[in-house]
């Protein structure tokens, strides 16, 4: 535990700077008949130079509180729409803790002001109807700053460490440039990198969805846009960033991003290469670059897996020694009526790891456990284009069409060295040398017409999509010292094994939607749509002399109508009632030849009620599952630490039923924002496992069980302490699973439960400046339903201490500390890892933005990466090998 010091020294030795005098101001605005005006803003100017010094809105009171106002001369704007009032001078003092202003009287103004702006020589803040407009010139910014350093001067708004944006508690949903989207709706790319002084208006509004703007009724759900208007110096100019980095071990990282925006089109690139076991970009950016373009929406797509997506990896827990290639492309231009964007991706990896894998089974009366020493190598890559053209066609018609098509790739070979120890079945040790290479081009295609008929509220939406994938998965197995005797094709065995699995999907569908509005608050909804959905599997497998084929079709066919009501009520709330009809074929071909006929009616319920500060959700829906062609294929397919998975051709649908709810509360006065997830999943007649042990190997095979639960369950609140100047955020969360299995035969009820809570307190120093303490706790719990089955059970202490102090503009230093405690578990002992990451930034630059940035990593050289995790009768420790300790040196070059 010694490490705490240094958690401790973090907290401490910032806790001597002084606290600055200041004052809170508050008042209640009324009009002249002293009536309050709830939404009136209060503006505080600095007198001497008018720049912004704080900001409020009035509660439904009329009531608004400035605080930490600092001591200087003032001048109070008050703004209502249709009032007006002089300017108020301010005074305050060392001595002012709190000025009470009293009422605050508005006078008619003779006149409506809804776009029209007061006359002064500058307003920091105005609406213009439902618009919040803030002239970015009235914020001071330093030379460098980025669009980012600007928004978190905006009264109202906030940016959090991996640059989410919020407006009065809410997220920001969409961040746009020139009244355009901004590559996918990617907000850090350009928050992150445009200079600051390249904004001329920052709004904020609730964006209208399509379907909106064609019914002409709002659909209550809110879509908090900002917009950021670029005055014309800056436009079609490059903006962006370039780096280089070499550090000790011969570690690298370099790369970077460039973009140019202009009224008629926008263009981005993006690339970076690194062996630092940075996958992709920081802040995910590569992630979600390019990742929504080219998807459509309609019944299908919302019930479907994508693919083709971005392989998105934690920052922190990179195990192994990974060499990494990320790029992007992305151009948008108006074409015709429309915006037209193309999009290129590219992601290239080199991973080697050295790992140790413990599992424990539960069993009757025992644990099965299972030590794997494994050395693992793997090379992958994927490619994706994509496109999307969005066009209004006149102004009662919508079109949009997308189409992507991915290209991705595998090759991976693992040593595994298997150590087994089992008291009902006896002890093993073997090695398993297995190689796969695989192949995969896939594509996605959908068309979208939207329409208004006539009268509004009436509308109807045409869709049509589809799918295709070819996965080629070829792969040897070489066994030696296995004592199994098994008579299953495909698992493990003595010698050298061969599997090329070849797996061939395409789907296809179409829907039709329609609205009508029965009265102002009552309109009725209907969807017909129908989906062909046909997998193919041919799995060829060969051990010596041995041959065995399995070739299987399955085609899952979905006739689906829905039809339903929805009320509106209030301000924005509604009330959602519908009933679906699903006609579902399921047919099977090839070696099993079977075809069956389902027929479900489920029900649908979605409400959302808003508060003042604050709305809720509950939702509930319903839909068949069909088993996949994996889940039906009959050869097995092993793996290094003997689990092996077979499929079971007689498997039927499941039905899943889904309940959720979410609340959400946001006081900006009193600095108070809760929020709440829940959900619960009943899965009938679902797929569950039946596990079978052997003297060496697990195996599961896919069975339909009675049912099955999982539930999910969020909690969070961040609170604003004045003391602290800062907030505390508590949150916690809860998930698991009940479901029926099979463990050599014998049914058994398996009950998975994942639990963590966890404090965070953040105090800020100054704009730049910051100090963070936190402890997370977690445990992992597997059981069965008796009483004499053993319980595994594992426990995690994760305490963090991060700080970041910018000294000067020329200096900055960072500084992030991670304990990680884990309790002794039944198969895996007690450990502790220490992870402190230091760095310093110069900018000997200042006009031009240039830095260079160093740092050092693992700093106690723990060189170690530790997951736990629970699963139905299993539950997983993984300790794989990192980077250790070493030290880089970057070059930022700016471009603005």
């Amino acid at each position: 535990m010694k490490y705490l010091f240094y958690l401790f020294f973090s907290f401490v030795s910032l806790s001597s700077i002084g606290l600055i005098a200041q004052a809170d101001i508050g008042a209640t605005i009324v009009d002249s008949s002293g009536v309050s005006l709830p939404g009136a803003n209060a503006i505080l100017l600095r007198a001497s130079d008018s720049l912004l010094i704080s900001f409020g809105t009035a509660d439904n009171k009329g009531d608004f509180l400035m605080e930490n106002v600092p001591v200087g001369s003032y001048l109070l704007q008050i703004s209502f729409l249709g009032f007006e009032r002089p300017d108020q001078t301010v005074e305050v003092t060392a001595s002012d803790q709190y000025l009470g202003l009293g009422e605050l009287r508005m006078y008619p103004a003779g006149f409506l002001l809804s776009g029209v702006e007061v006359t002064a020589d500058r307003i920091p803040i105005r609406m213009k109807g439902d618009t919040m407009m803030y002239d970015a010139d009235a914020f001071a910014v330093g030379d460098n700053a980025v669009v980012e350093d600007l928004l978190r001067r905006l009264p109202g708004m906030s940016i959090d460490a991996n640059g989410s944006i919020t407006w009065r508690g809410q997220a920001v949903q969409q961040v746009m440039i020139n009244g355009k989207p901004f590559f996918a709706g990617n907000s850090t790319l350009i928050t992150q990198n445009l200079d600051a002084k390249a904004i001329k208006n920052v709004e904020v509004f609730d964006q209208k969805s399509n379907q909106e703007e064609l019914s002409g009724i709002d659909d209550g759900e809110d879509n908090t846009t900002v917009n950021l208007e670029m005055k014309e110096d800056f436009k079609a100019k490059l903006f962006g960033e370039l780096y280089g980095g070499y550090g000790s071990d011969n570690r690298y990282d370099g790369g970077g991003k460039i973009f140019r925006i202009s009224d008629a089109s926008q263009l981005g690139a993006l690339g970076t290469i690194n062996n630092v076991n940075r996958v992709g970009f920081t802040g995910d950016e590569l992630s979600s670059y390019n990742q929504n373009i080219g998807q459509g929406g309609g019944w299908w797509r919302r019930n479907s897996g994508g693919r083709g997506q971005l392989p998105v990896y934690g920052s922190d827990q990179i195990p192994g020694q990974n060499r990494s290639i990320a790029a992007g492309l992305n151009y948008g231009t108006s074409v015709g009526k429309g915006q037209l964007q193309l999009g290129y991706s590219l992601f290239d990896r080199e991973l080697t790891q050295t790992q140790t894998v413990r599992e424990a089974f539960n069993q009757d009366q025992n644990i099965r456990e299972i030590n794997s020493q494994q050395v693992d190598g793997s090379d992958s890559y994927m490619h994706r284009f994509t496109l999307n053209y969005q066009a209004d066609i006149d102004s009662t018609s919508r079109l949009n069409m997308n189409a992507a098509f991915s290209l991705e790739g595998s090759d991976e070979n693992s040593l595994s060295a298997v150590s087994v120890r089992d008291d009902s079945n006896g002890n093993q040790d073997y090695t398993v040398d297995q190689a796969s290479d695989q192949y995969s081009p896939n594509g996605d295609f959908g068309i979208d017409y939207s329409r208004r008929l006539g009268k509004p509220g009436r509308t109807m939406n045409l869709e049509a999509y589809g799918d295709f994938g070819r996965t080629e998965n070829d792969q040897s197995i070489f066994t030696v010292g296995l004592e199994d005797d098994l008579n299953l094709t495909g698992a493990l065995v003595n010698g050298l094994q061969t599997q090329d699995r070849l797996t061939i999907s395409d789907r296809v569908g179409a829907s039709v939607q329609y609205e009508e509005p029965l009265s102002n608050k009552l309109r009725w909804e209907t969807e017909v749509s129908y989906v062909q959905d046909r997998s193919e599997g041919d799995f060829q497998f060969e051990l010596e002399e041995d041959r065995v084929s399995n070739l299987l079709v399955r085609k899952w066919n979905t006739l689906r109508a829905e039809s339903g009501l929805n009320y509106r009520f209030g301000r924005r709330n509604s009330l959602s009632v519908t009933g679906n009809y699903y006609g579902n074929v399921l047919d099977l071909s090839g070696d099993v030849d079977s075809k069956s006929n389902y027929n479900y009616f489920l029900p649908a319920m979605r409400l959302r009620v808003r508060s003042k500060k604050g709305f809720y959700r509950l939702s509930l829906g319903a839909s068949p599952d069909a088993p996949s062609i994996t889940q039906l294929q009959t050869i097995a397919e092993p793996g290094q630490s003997g689990r092996v998975t077979v499929g079971n051709p007689d498997l039927e649908p499941a039905v899943n039923y889904r309940f959720s709810g979410s609340y959400w509360f946001n006081d900006q006065f009193r600095a108070i924002s809760a929020n709440a997830n829940m959900s619960v999943s009943y899965n009938d007649n679902d797929f569950g496992n039946a596990l079978t042990f052997t003297s060496g190997q697990q195996i599961y095979q896919t069975i339909n069980v009675s049912h099955s639960w999982s539930s999910n369950v969020y909690l969070g609140t961040t609170v604003g302490f004045d003391a602290i100047n800062g907030e505390v955020r508590l949150f916690g969360r809860a998930g698991g699973s009940r479901g029926q299995g099979f463990v050599d035969g014998v049914s058994r009820l398996n009950t998975t439960t994942n639990l963590s809570s966890g404090v965070n307190l953040t105090t800020e120093l100054n704009e730049k400046s910051f100090l963070t303490a936190g402890y997370t706790y977690g445990q992992n719990r597997n059981a069965f339903d008796d009483e004499d089955a053993e319980v595994i059970t594992t426990v995690t202490h994760d305490l963090l201490g991060q700080f970041e102090i910018e000294f000067s503009p020329k200096w900055r230093f960072e500084s992030r500390f991670l304990y990680r405690i884990f309790e002794e578990a039944a198969f895996a002992g007690a450990a502790s890892i220490p992870d402190l990451r230091l760095s310093l930034e110069v900018r000997p630059f200042r006009k031009a933005g240039h830095y260079l940035r160093f740092g050092v990593f693992d700093v106690f050289n723990q060189n170690t990466v530790i997951n736990r995790q629970a699963q139905a009768f299993v539950t997983t420790e993984t300790e794989s090998d990192g980077l250790g300790r070493y030290f880089l040196g970057t070059f930022h070059f700016r471009i603005k």
